[in-house]
């Protein structure tokens, strides 16, 4: 396998557009990296100026301490995944695996051999003599990855390969790549818009908004310590409350937040994440919630805040609430772009909380607030430390 490393790389097309923006990220060897973030956000041009589908308008890419630059994709021993499969079809299983090793020119052993082991791996051996439109989504998309197996490359590149692909087949491919790429070790740089996808999969996750890499980490790092505001917004489902809010001190010395007029105290463990709280006292903040941090609570309980509810999902372990808070929530895209992004001071609230079949569209309901769950943020959308 390979490391893979970009170094200042930009992509601007000749109308002006830039796509890429100052990309700089290493992949370990054998680590399995997911590039996530919403339509338009630079991601798959990423992975094509990698491919060498795409020419770089600045910086460099390397594969193995290696320039890459200016080399053709078979001479820079990767191998992708397309969404559409990209199978022969009129060969079979059988010829298009075989067909990558054939253009170079292996022996019939060793062909026989390759296509064998990637079959296996795959549980492709009761396919081989099908041709691709007998087969299901899942099984073309299975023959895709065995004809980048076959070829040992030194990295693979997945491009939204599941997104043609049913939720519960897409689950089970999931699944199948995962395992797999850790039985090989392989370097595998992937590309989706599911963040569900990106959390579940990479190793480590890079976000990307508008061409600019807004943050990588582990996945339970992103979740835990968003850079900023978009990531905080995009990673989770359903996605983080964020709202306006004031660092306060009541009467007791307690540091609080004022939220829809109801003042919650700042817990001991939040108080212990963001150690230079104080500094902010009596300045706005930007505060984020998720939709598990609520619970039902009585009338008057502290740390609460009175709803009334709008959509209710029913999920069966579960309810998704949708109300509406006296918050002015903002939206973390419209705010990340500079814009004001509020959505005024009666705004909808989501929230998560335990399986309840008695709520309904237009009653009040009093939400408790677990305030060791708080993110907080500076006004400008930047994570505090």
């Amino acid at each position: 396998m390979a490391t893979v490393k970009f170094d200042r790389v930009f992509k601007v097309y000749a109308n002006g557009q830039t796509a890429i923006k100052d990309l700089s990220l290493e992949i370990a060897d054998g680590e399995f990296l997911v590039f996530v973030g919403p339509s338009g956000c630079g991601k798959s041009t990423a992975l094509r100026m990698l491919a060498g589908l795409e020419d770089i308008s600045a910086g460099k890419i390397l594969i193995d301490d290696r320039i890459v630059n200016d080399k053709t994709p078979q001479q820079r021993n990767i191998a992708m995944v397309f969404q559409n499969y990209a199978l022969y079809p009129h060969m079979s299983v059988r010829q298009n695996l075989e067909f990558p090793l054939r253009m170079l020119k292996l022996s019939k052993q060793q062909i026989d051999a390759l296509v064998a082991e990637a079959a296996e791996k795959l549980g492709l051996i009761e396919l081989m003599e099908r041709k691709p439109k007998q087969l299901s989504g899942g099984q073309r998309q299975r023959v895709a990855m065995g004809r980048a197996i076959v070829r040992d490359p030194a990295v693979f590149l997945m491009d939204e390969p599941l997104s043609n692909l049913d939720a519960k087949m897409r689950s089970q491919i999931r699944t199948e790549i995962t395992t797999l790429q850790q039985r090989m070790n392989a370097t595998m740089v992937y590309v989706t818009h599911d963040q569900v996808e990106a959390m579940t999969m990479g190793d480590r996750v890079a976000v990307m908004r508008s061409g600019k890499l807004q943050q990588v980490s582990s996945p339970q790092d992103l979740y835990d310590r968003p850079t900023n505001i978009f990531v905080a917004g995009f990673i989770g489902s359903p996605g983080m409350n964020i709202f306006r809010s004031r660092l306060a001190k009541d009467e007791s010395g307690n540091l609080t937040l004022d939220v829809g007029g109801q003042f919650l105290t700042i817990s001991a463990a939040t108080l212990d994440r963001y150690r230079e709280l104080e500094l902010y006292l009596n300045r706005d903040l930007l505060v984020g919630l998720r939709p598990e941090a609520f619970s039902i609570a009585p009338i008057d309980a502290a740390n609460s805040i009175t709803v009334t509810i709008s959509t209710v999902e029913l999920l069966g372990h579960e309810t998704i609430v949708y109300a509406t808070a006296p918050i002015d929530k903002i939206d973390t895209d419209e705010a990340a772009s500079g814009q004001a992004g509020s959505q005024g001071n009666n705004s909808i609230l989501i929230a998560r909380i335990a399986a309840a079949r008695t709520i309904q569209a237009g009653d009040r309901l009093v939400l408790a607030i677990d305030t060791s769950k708080l993110y907080l943020f500076s006004i400008d959308g930047e994570y505090l430390d």
